[in-house]
């Protein structure tokens, strides 16, 4: 059985156009309204969601936060598509739960990959979870918890966080970061620094700090010498 896929850009053309090219692989449902993709995922619970960021009929952006508050449908992957540099609204597209992101114009062979890795992603996670320092990771919900507090992480942002939670003071590069989550040639550097910035905002209590190292990539610097990296049962 086909994994199901919910559609949602208000440029019926692309919605056609994506149908057609992903109809062999998933079962596609489109809709150019945001209101009716909310009562659409909150009925069917569609396996994976491609929303467009942009739309005259409701913001993607206050649809994916509506979907994150919603308990039965919070963790769907979401990936979204916006125009080409627009780093403001990506980063708060990840700040509400967004997975990942497409640019405009879409490249049918990029949507099929990107989906594809997502959804293998979301399977091959373990259900183990890890603590660092005052750090818990709870991979079954994308979440972190520090000090009581529990925050969602998309799950580009949990999966790199784990490479630099086994990896402490080891410097990561972003072509590293880029083949270990991506797999794809065509994702710039850039939107490696675009993950990481809102991953950092959402450790600002983490007693360990990603550093940037200017022009090869980031390193974590634990604030203890030795190692902390322990494994505990979710």
């Amino acid at each position: 059985m086909n994994r199901k896929l919910l559609i949602l850009d208000d440029d019926s053309r692309i919605c056609e156009s994506l149908a057609q090219g992903l109809g062999k692989e998933y079962e596609v449902t489109t809709t150019h309204d945001a209101d009716i993709a909310y009562r659409i995922i909150t009925k069917n619970s569609p396996d994976i969601i491609l929303l467009d960021i942009h739309l005259g009929t409701g913001c993607g952006i206050e649809l994916c936060k509506k979907l994150r508050a919603n308990q039965l449908v919070k963790n769907i992957p979401i990936l979204i598509m916006t125009g080409h540099g627009n780093t403001d609204k990506m980063l708060k597209s990840y700040d509400v739960g967004a997975d990942d992101y497409i640019e405009k114009p879409v490249d049918l062979v990029v949507i099929k990959t990107r989906l594809g890795a997502r959804l293998r992603r979301m399977q091959e996670l373990s259900n183990t979870g890890l603590s660092f320092g005052n750090l818990k990771l709870y991979p079954e919900r994308f979440e972190i918890e520090l000090d009581g507090r529990f925050e969602r992480l998309s799950e580009i942002e949990y999966t790199m966080l784990k490479i630099f939670l086994t990896n402490p003071n080891k410097k990561i590069s972003r072509e590293d970061i880029l083949k270990t989550i991506w797999n794809d040639t065509r994702v710039e550097e850039r939107t490696v620094d675009v993950h990481v910035s809102s991953l950092r905002r959402k450790l600002k209590d983490f007693n360990h700090q990603i550093k940037a190292l200017y022009g090869s990539g980031y390193i974590l610097r634990p604030s203890e010498k030795k190692r902390l990296f322990k494994s505990f049962e979710a």
